[in-house]
């Protein structure tokens, strides 16, 4: 389903960048009472193989998009057993990339004042009382509101002290009924050898069929083949698949900033707001951002209705903010190996509280409950260096 091209060169609304966010906002919008304002979603048109996969205690708009949904999930580590944990109340669920760009593109066309330009976005001012984006199709301008998630992160891949999520993953179509899809594996650290956190993560969809992902929790980026030997290795090892037995249907890759944002706070006075990855959409400790969108873009959307006020893009909350600091320094210090903190969150707490605790949804009190339950003298450590840092700026 094609999106209307650009009919006017000024909207209320300009959305720089179409992806997962922008299109999620522009959802949103379009389901509010701010549907009818002209809105023009621009985007260079270029979208990489990729899996969105969330947990939700509550039914969402998009559950139903989901190839696979489970109850049950798999943890592995290097302790003899493995465990099964149930999540009551949560699910997990799997929506492949296209079926709901596909979706949500259905659904904005049938808004005639939504429109959509394929083109490279390249600056965005302030002029008169709105902005102005330059694009290689000529210059619009947005009465009300851009909202950016085209301007890049402060994160700097050759840096190792910026933490990053970096996997390459690869769905497999096996040749025989090999996969058990009761539970999905979200952690598997059998693979982890040194002290930077590394694991498999594994969506079994059918019998057959299953994503594999071998993931970092690093500053230090692989080539693309060290991530393949690593998969090849793995369903050799755990599943007993030489290359002749499956075919390998899509292969997805990624960089994610794992760093709270630097950036000041954004209000919704301000006439250039930034969301997603640029606007810090992204959980940094995890990696995390779909669930997160479509909750922030909820929120903008309930608070745009209500007009300019003082409210945050995004909620601030320095408790959070800080024990997010302090669990991505122990990865940075290496001083534990990252698959020992997480073995220590899973087995020393209850499934539920730590899905809980990873949405930001926990109280202060849970909060501490869970970072009693890990090794205390790195985080201890970890936590002199935020509070020293946070001292100098």
């Amino acid at each position: 389903m094609q999106l209307t091209g650009p009919a006017y060169r000024e909207y209320d609304y300009i959305l720089a960048g179409g992806g997962m966010a922008g299109l999620s906002l522009a959802y949103y919008l379009s389901k509010s009472s701010l549907s009818s304002r002209r809105i023009l979603i621009i985007d260079r048109g270029i979208r990489k193989e990729q899996t969105f996969c969330y947990w939700s205690a509550e039914t969402s708009d998009f559950d139903f998009l989901a190839e696979k949904s489970w109850e049950s999930l798999y943890f592995h580590s290097s302790r003899p057993s493995s465990i099964k944990i149930a999540i009551e109340p949560y699910t997990y669920h799997k929506i492949n990339r296209k079926d709901w760009f596909s979706h949500v593109e259905a659904e904005l066309s049938k808004y005639p004042n939504i429109h959509f330009l394929t083109a490279e976005i390249q600056s965005i001012a302030f002029q008169g009382v709105g902005s102005l984006v330059q694009t290689s199709e000529g210059k619009f301008y947005a009465c009300e509101k851009i909202f950016d998630s085209f301007s890049p992160f402060p994160c700097d891949n050759a840096n190792p002290k910026h933490l990053k999520q970096h996997f390459l993953g690869w769905e497999v179509e096996c040749n025989f009924n090999n996969f058990d899809t009761e539970a999905a594996h979200l952690f598997d650290f059998r693979v982890a050898f040194g002290k930077e956190c590394e694991f498999m993560y594994v969506l079994p969809t059918s019998p057959r069929k299953a994503l594999f992902e071998y993931t970092f929790f690093s500053g230090t980026l692989r080539e693309p083949e060290f991530y393949r030997d690593k998969i090849k290795s793995y369903l050799f090892a755990y599943y007993g698949l030489t290359e002749d037995d499956y075919l390998i249907k899509e292969e997805e890759s990624g960089v994610i900033p794992m760093r709270n944002n630097p950036n000041a706070v954004e209000n919704l006075y301000q006439k250039h707001l930034k969301i997603g990855t640029s606007g810090g959409f992204v959980k940094s400790t995890t990696g995390y951002s779909f669930y997160r969108t479509q909750k922030f873009c909820q929120d903008l959307v309930a608070s745009l209705e209500k007009g300019p006020s003082p409210q945050l893009v995004i909620p601030h909350r320095p408790w959070k903010i800080w024990l997010d600091e302090v669990f991505l320094q122990v990865l940075i210090d290496q001083k534990i190996a990252g698959s020992k903190v997480f073995e220590s969150l899973f087995y020393n707490n209850k499934p539920a509280l730590l899905l809980k605790f990873l949405q930001e949804e926990t109280s202060w009190k849970e909060d501490l409950r869970l970072m009693w339950s890990v090794p205390t003298l790195p985080f201890v450590r970890a936590a002199l260096k935020t509070i020293n840092r946070s001292k100098i700026k």
